[in-house]
């Protein structure tokens, strides 16, 4: 049975079929160059371990362990047993800004001249700890001082709207307090100091 385009049916299902299986494998090796350009890190090569038999089921498959395998994996071991002073640490592989340094450059010598007293240990610690303490302490008192003193009044466009919690009334207490319309949204205007003797035009 012939279709449109004097092709049978059975050959445009043989390249419909064709097309779809080259469609698949270009998506496959796509995967695979992603998956190895993930694994490898980018590398022309993969990764690999210094470690001798770092698996147990290499260490044990076949004959075992030759004379040489133990000796080098004895001495493998052996090299990631640290000195007393390591880690030790190098300022060359942590580079910092010159901002940070400027930063920087008062606690490391208030820490350096501290560190006989204090010790490598409590020194490393108070050196880490003291200065975010610090700039806390001083972004939670600017902050404060911020929302404090910078509210939104009546005679201010710019500062806070700051808002309290307002006491519970009960009925059993009493009616609560009226309000008249120009109590919301006061700002302050009635609590003001200066200006107190102003007088509004009594045109109508």
């Amino acid at each position: 049975m012939a279709a449109s385009g004097g092709k049978s049916i059975a050959e445009i299902d043989k390249e419909a079929v064709e097309k779809f299986n080259r469609n698949l494998e270009l998506s496959q090796e796509r995967e695979k160059r992603l998956l190895r350009q993930y694994e490898w890190r980018g590398n022309k090569l993969p990764p690999f371990s210094i470690q001798p038999l770092a698996h147990e089921r290499d260490r044990l498959s076949g004959s075992g362990m030759t004379a040489e395998d133990r000796a080098l994996r004895r001495q493998w071991l052996k090299d990631q047993e640290l000195s007393p002073n390591e880690p030790r640490y190098v300022r060359e592989l942590y580079p910092k800004n010159p901002i940070r340094r400027a930063l920087a450059a008062p606690w490391d010598a208030l820490f350096a001249a501290l560190k006989p007293m204090l010790g490598e240990r409590y020194a490393t610690f108070g050196r880490y700890l003291l200065p975010r303490v610090a700039m806390g302490t001083v972004v939670f008192y600017a902050a404060y001082y911020h929302l404090k003193y910078n509210a939104s009044t009546w005679d201010s466009r710019h500062g806070w709207h700051i808002y309290g919690t307002k006491p519970i009334v009960l009925l059993e207490n009493g009616m609560p307090p009226s309000k008249s319309a120009d109590d919301f949204y006061d700002r302050g205007f009635k609590d003001r100091k200066s200006l107190l003797d102003l007088k509004t035009s009594t045109a109508p």
